[in-house]
C-alpha cells in the first residue's frame, strides 16, 4: 500500500487568516525584488559594488541643433529603467550581473513556484533598447537606430526632434466673443504615390478666439474653419431666419483645394488668423431614394466639384430625410450607405436666397467588379493551383476548386474624397481564372497588380490601359471587366549602394546589420515601367528581379521615403540630378553602383 504523500507546510490548506498573510508576502517579495535591480548600485554596508557590473550611458541631443537636452525622460522599452538627463544631455544605467535561471527540479511547492513564475524573464537582464521623450520634442522617426545598444555598446545616443506649431487667432465679427470655433487641421500623406490629404486633429478656440495646434511633426498641413452657427440668445429669434459663419480655409479661401499648403519644418511655428463673415443660413431637405430602414449613412457635402470638409448635413433615418442648414452657393452631396453591397448617391444642387426642399437623391449598389486573369509564363510557374473541395454531404467526391495568386488594388485617385478602393478576392463557386473586387463606389482608382509570380504585363478595361490611365467607377452601372495578362520575363537588377560611410567594404568585414538601405526604381515619363522599391542589407547590396521593361530612375537613401510622390511628375523634378536613369529589357540582366542620398542631402 502507497504511504500518504507528506504535505510541506505551505502546500497544506491554510486558514484564511493565514492565507491572506502568505498571498502579502508574496506580493511584497514580488514588488521588492524588480526594484531592487533597477538601483544602480548595490546597498552600503553589503560590499559595495557587485561583480561583473554593466552599465549603458549616453547623451539626448536635439536632432536639429545637436544640442544637448536636459532634464529628458530616458527609459527602457520593457519599463524596466527610467532616469532624467542632467544638464548637459548626459544619462547613466547600470546593471547588476544577470541572475541564473532557476533550477528546473525544484520541489513544486508554492515558494518554488512563486519564484519561478516571477523569474521566468530574470530582472537583470540588460535592456537593448532605449527610448526618451520631453514635452515640446518627438521621437525621431527618421532614425532606425535611434536608442539601441548592442551588447558591446555602453555609450549610445539619443535624437528627439523639436515639435512643429500652428497657432493664431479666429475672429468672428459680429459676436460677443463667447463663441468658439472648431478648427481641423489636415496633413499630407503619400499613397500608392499620389498625394491625399488626412485629418489630423481638431482644436476648438479659448475663449479668446486663440488657437493652437502642437505636438506636429515636419511635414504639410491644410487649416480650416468649420462651419459655425450663431446660436447668441440675444440675435437669435425662435423660428426666424438663422445665421452662421461659413468654412475658412487658410490663407482666406472658400474651398478645400484652393487652400495654400503649410510647409513646417521641424521646430517651426506657423501663424494663421481668421475672419469668417456672418452669413444667412436656410433649412435644406433633401429625400433619399431607395434608403433601407436602419442602414448608417454617411452624409459628404462641398463646394460643386472641390471636394472638401467644413460643411455638415445630416441623415433623418425615421423620414429618409438629408437635412440641415447651408448659406447660398453651389453644392456637390454624396450620400454613402453602408453595407454590403454599399450603396452611392450623388447630388448636385444650389441654394438661393430660401429653404430648399428637394430635388431627391438616389442611391444604386456599389459595383461588384470582375477581373480575369492570364498568364503567358515560359517558367513553368503558375499563379493558379487547384485544392481540393471538402465532398457535398451524402457524396464521397470532391470537386477541385482553382485559386489565384493575384492581388488587384484599386486606390482612389482623389486627394480627398469618400472612396475606399478595393482588394480583390476569390469569386465563390467559379471555375474560371477570375477574380471579382466587391462594393466598388464611384469615383476615379489607380489600378496595382501584385501577382505572386512574375508581373502584369497589361491590364485594361474597355480599351484603357490600367497600367497607365486610371479606372473610373460611375454611378450603378456595370463596368467592363479587367482583363489582366501576366508574363514571367521581367528584368533583373543587381547592385551596391556606394556609401560614403562606410567604404572599406573588404570581404569578412564585420557590418552593422541594423543599416538598410532602400533603393527605389521610378518610371520615368511616358515609360512602361512599374514602380518597385526593395531592401539593400548592411553591406549596400541589393536585387530586384521581375522589374517590368521600361525606362527607370533608380534612386537610393538611407531611410524609408515615405512621402516619395512617385505618380506625380512635377514631385519627382526635384530627383532628376539623383540616381540613375536605365532602360530594362525583357529578360535582361543589369549590374549597378547607386550614389546614397542621406537624409541632409535629400531634395
Amino acid at each position: 500500500m502507497t504511504a500518504p504523500a507528506r504535505h510541506s507546510p505551505m502546500s497544506a490548506r491554510l486558514s484564511p487568516i493565514r492565507l491572506l498573510r502568505t498571498i502579502a508576502s508574496v506580493i511584497l517579495l514580488s514588488s521588492l525584488i524588480p526594484s531592487e535591480a533597477a538601483k544602480p548600485q548595490s546597498t552600503p554596508g553589503l560590499g559595495g559594488q557587485a561583480e561583473g557590473l554593466t552599465s549603458v550611458h549616453g547623451t539626448v541631443l536635439n536632432r536639429m541643433t545637436h544640442e544637448p537636452i536636459s532634464r529628458a525622460l530616458v527609459y527602457s522599452t520593457d519599463q524596466q529603467y527610467a532616469t532624467l538627463t542632467d544638464d548637459r544631455g548626459h544619462f547613466e544605467f547600470k546593471f547588476p550581473p544577470q541572475e541564473p535561471e532557476p533550477q528546473e527540479n525544484l520541489p513544486v511547492t508554492s515558494d518554488s513556484y512563486v519564484v519561478r513564475s516571477f523569474r521566468r524573464y530574470p530582472p537583470n537582464n540588460r535592456p537593448a533598447e532605449f527610448q526618451a521623450r520631453k514635452p515640446g520634442f518627438l521621437q525621431c522617426e527618421s532614425c532606425p537606430s535611434n536608442g539601441r545598444a548592442m551588447t558591446n555598446q555602453p555609450e549610445i545616443t539619443l535624437y528627439l526632434v523639436p515639435e512643429s506649431l500652428i497657432v493664431g487667432h479666429v475672429n468672428l465679427s459680429g459676436s460677443e466673443g463667447d463663441m468658439r470655433t472648431l478648427l481641423e487641421l489636415y496633413r499630407r500623406e503619400i499613397r500608392e504615390g499620389q498625394e491625399h490629404w488626412v485629418s489630423a486633429g481638431t482644436f476648438r478656440t479659448w475663449a479668446d478666439g486663440e488657437f493652437r495646434f502642437s505636438d506636429l511633426a515636419s511635414g504639410t498641413y491644410k487649416l480650416l474653419t468649420h462651419e459655425q452657427l450663431d446660436r447668441d440668445p440675444f440675435t437669435v429669434v425662435p423660428g426666424g431666419r438663422r445665421f452662421g459663419y461659413a468654412p475658412v480655409f487658410c490663407p482666406g479661401v472658400s474651398d478645400f483645394s484652393a487652400a495654400s499648403p503649410i510647409p513646417l519644418a521641424a521646430g517651426a511655428m506657423f501663424q494663421a488668423n481668421f475672419s469668417p463673415t456672418r452669413r444667412e443660413y436656410y433649412p435644406i431637405k433633401i429625400p433619399v431614394v431607395n434608403a433601407v430602414a436602419g442602414q448608417s449613412m454617411n452624409i459628404i457635402v462641398y463646394p460643386l466639384g472641390h471636394p472638401g470638409p467644413g460643411y455638415s448635413l445630416g441623415y433623418n433615418p425615421a423620414e429618409q430625410l438629408i437635412q440641415g442648414l447651408l448659406p447660398d452657393g453651389n453644392y456637390t452631396l454624396q450620400a454613402n450607405a453602408q453595407g454590403q453591397p454599399g450603396l452611392t448617391g450623388i447630388l448636385n444642387f444650389s441654394v438661393r436666397g430660401a429653404p430648399l426642399e428637394g430635388p431627391s437623391v438616389n442611391l444604386t449598389p456599389n459595383a461588384s467588379l470582375i477581373v480575369n486573369v492570364r498568364e503567358e509564363f515560359s517558367s513553368g510557374q503558375s499563379v493558379f493551383d487547384e485544392v481540393p473541395e471538402e465532398p457535398a454531404q451524402g457524396t464521397m467526391r470532391s470537386a477541385q476548386l482553382r485559386r489565384i495568386h493575384v492581388q488587384v488594388i484599386l486606390t482612389p485617385m482623389e486627394d480627398f474624397g469618400s472612396a475606399q478602393g478595393g482588394v480583390s478576392q476569390p469569386m465563390e463557386g467559379v471555375r474560371e481564372h477570375a477574380l471579382v473586387i466587391p462594393n466598388v463606389s464611384p469615383g476615379r482608382y489607380r489600378v496595382r497588380v501584385e501577382p505572386g509570380v512574375g508581373f502584369a504585363a497589361s491590364a485594361q478595361s474597355g480599351g484603357t490601359d490600367l497600367l497607365r490611365q486610371p479606372f473610373v467607377g460611375g454611378i450603378g452601372g456595370s463596368s467592363s471587366p479587367i482583363e489582366v495578362t501576366l508574363r514571367d520575363d521581367g528584368g533583373e537588377v543587381t547592385g551596391t549602394v556606394e556609401d560614403p560611410a562606410k567604404t572599406d567594404r573588404r570581404p569578412g568585414q564585420t557590418f552593422d546589420f541594423r543599416t538598410q538601405y532602400y533603393v527605389y526604381f521610378v518610371p520615368v515619363a511616358e515609360s512602361a515601367g512599374q514602380f518597385r522599391q526593395t531592401v539593400g542589407g548592411p553591406d549596400g547590396s541589393f536585387t530586384q528581379v521581375q522589374l517590368p521593361p521600361g525606362a527607370y530612375r533608380v534612386l537610393a537613401f538611407d531611410r524609408a521615403q515615405e512621402d516619395l510622390g512617385y505618380a506625380s511628375e512635377e514631385a519627382l523634378r526635384k530627383f532628376d540630378s539623383k540616381g540613375q536613369v536605365i532602360q530594362v529589357n525583357a529578360g535582361q540582366k543589369t549590374q549597378l553602383r547607386l550614389k546614397l542620398i542621406s537624409g541632409g542631402d535629400s531634395p
